[in-house]
């Protein structure tokens, strides 16, 4: 019946006020995280520049399904250079006489140096930075409070801006790259200890590249580690929009960014994915908004073939309208709290090598119903024998939500697939996707491997399994459907107050804190306890 549902897939190698009222103030007895931005100052010999009052603060996420990356201001910064489109490197880099171009910058800078680049465009060919800071005294690269300077390759850069092998210490904040070629950023390897902020780079082939070299190979320059990108929006590129091929990058976060419109050329292919990382350890994606990519949402380890990968973690991303999978955990790793909806094919393929497995509080609904991309899948795929056969996998299950996956209109929709290999721990989960056939077990002896519904509410599931404590298989109520769709659950949701503290998060995908009774899926229902109202005092 179900097996028939999945179609191999060749992995190619190229792979977002209160209102004060007259006479009281309403106040939510509830509460609400807040999310500060900002990097410590880097010391210098000038004056402190603060972001002025009209720079927004920390954007947050809302009910709406169009989540924004979370980007903010940047923090106060100590200038010891400056740069400007209209100064001069042959000017001392002063305020009232600055530098013209990043280049310069980058070859005069020293360990504990800010060089604050004003507003404006920067003409550029590709720019090299050698140069590096130390442990307690990085460079940075930083624009001017308030103001964007654009680093502007004019169709003519191959790359950008390039990180010299060995160059680390660094900190690159604010800026917008366009017009490359091929890449926006190169990261070339043994770079360490590199923080990239609040930036906007769009087109080329790739935006960001970290390591260089054959993609089953080892790196030309080495690994990179330590690295941080958060605060960014990354959008337009050809193939891949953040790539680490062949690796390994180690010690990696990604955080609250936004990757979207990649590889949308031509027919989508796994090479045009919006976060693609080939080899690499300790590696945490949170935060991010990652939709509308020809490729795959977030591609991690594809190339660590030995499995068992430590440190992977995905948690707290909105993953949406990608044209082939959503997310992909290749050699072991963790996935929390993510809400992943209308992908192409499947949505969450995880164990396509050894390894352990942890899939907690997630939403995984409306997938497949975008006709226009899609083609009928498995909606969540584990151990399958992508390499010949299905390798051990030990799999936790707990607290996810799978609903209406696969447009009814174009074969049915679709469950989940577990392999031969898989060893799972599964139970508070809800189902609730194909009726004759939630869950395809082929683990399973004795009987035919296929589960419905019916089978997983009347205990059959458990009986031959050993899981499936506490599932639910009834419709979610989430706030809308397709094409509208927002994963919130509505009052009255089977999903509330049934799910499990053990093993789960603490707070939602949108920082709301749990209760003591969990819900399923990615959202905590909340709603005010009470209001509470304040007198308002006003001075004539």
């Amino acid at each position: 019946m179900m097996k028939n549902d999945w179609e191999v897939k060749k992995m190619e190698s190229f792979d977002r006020e209160y209102a004060i009222m007259p006479l009281m103030l309403m106040v939510l007895a509830g509460l609400l995280l807040a999310c500060g931005l900002g990097s410590p100052a880097v010391n210098g010999e000038s004056t402190t520049l603060v972001p002025p009052p009209s720079v927004a603060g920390p954007a947050t996420m809302t009910a709406a399904p169009e989540p924004r990356a979370t980007t903010g201001a940047i923090a106060a910064v100590t200038c010891t250079y400056y740069a400007a489109p209209d100064g001069s490197d042959d000017d001392p880099g002063t305020a009232a006489q600055p530098w013209a171009t990043f280049q310069y910058a980058a070859d005069t800078a020293q360990p504990g140096d800010t060089v604050c680049f004003r507003g404006g465009t920067y003409p550029s060919d590709e720019i090299h930075v050698a140069g590096s800071g130390t442990a307690g005294a990085a460079i940075t690269f930083i624009a001017y409070p308030g103001e964007t300077p654009i680093l502007d390759g004019e169709g003519s850069a191959a790359e950008l801006l390039i990180l010299d092998p060995g160059t680390s210490y660094l900190r690159i904040s604010g800026f917008t790259l366009c017009n490359f070629q091929i890449w926006g950023m190169e990261l070339s390897g043994e770079n360490r200890y590199i923080h990239l902020d609040h930036l906007d780079i769009g087109g080329g082939e790739t935006s960001i590249r970290f390591t260089y070299g054959e993609t089953e190979g080892l790196p030309e320059e080495g690994p990179v580690e330590q690295i941080v990108l958060e605060d960014s929006i990354i959008h337009g590129s050809q193939y891949s929009a953040v790539d680490c091929t062949p690796g390994p990058c180690n010690d990696m976060v990604f955080r609250r960014l936004e990757i979207y419109d990649t590889g949308l050329e031509g027919e989508a292919f796994f090479g045009s994915d919006g976060l693609e990382l080939a080899r690499g350890r300790d590696i945490l994606v949170e935060d991010c908004y990652v939709h509308d990519n020809g490729g795959d949402g977030i591609d991690l380890n594809s190339r660590d073939r030995e499995g068992n990968m430590p440190g992977i973690v995905v948690r707290r991303n909105h993953v949406a309208r990608n044209h082939l999978q959503g997310i992909k955990l290749w050699a072991s790793g963790q996935m929390v709290n993510n809400a992943v909806w209308g992908q192409g094919i499947n949505p969450v393929v995880v164990g396509i090598y050894t390894g352990t497995y942890t899939v907690t509080n997630n939403t995984i609904a409306y997938n497949m119903w975008d006709l226009t991309y899609s083609e009928r899948d498995y909606a969540f795929v584990a151990a399958y024998p992508e390499i010949g056969f299905s390798p051990p996998v030990t799999l936790t299950l707990v607290n996810n939500v799978f609903a209406f996956n696969a447009d009814p209109t174009d074969g049915g929709p679709t469950g989940l697939y577990l392999g031969e290999g898989v060893r799972l721990t599964e139970h508070h989960n809800l189902y609730y996707s194909r009726a004759d056939g939630e869950i395809s077990a082929e683990f399973v002896s004795g009987r035919d491997t296929d589960f419905t519904r019916a089978e997983i509410a009347d205990g059959t599931w458990t009986t031959f399994t050993g899981q499936g404590q506490s599932d639910v298989t009834a419709d979610p109520l989430f706030v809308s459907g397709w094409p509208g769709v927002d994963l919130h659950l509505q009052e009255g949701s089977p999903a509330v107050d049934t799910g499990t503290a053990t093993g789960a998060p603490a707070d939602d995908l949108e920082g709301r804190p749990r209760d003591d009774h969990h819900d399923m899926g990615a959202y905590e229902r909340w709603e005010p306890v009470a209001w509470i109202y304040l007198s308002a005092v006003f001075k004539n």
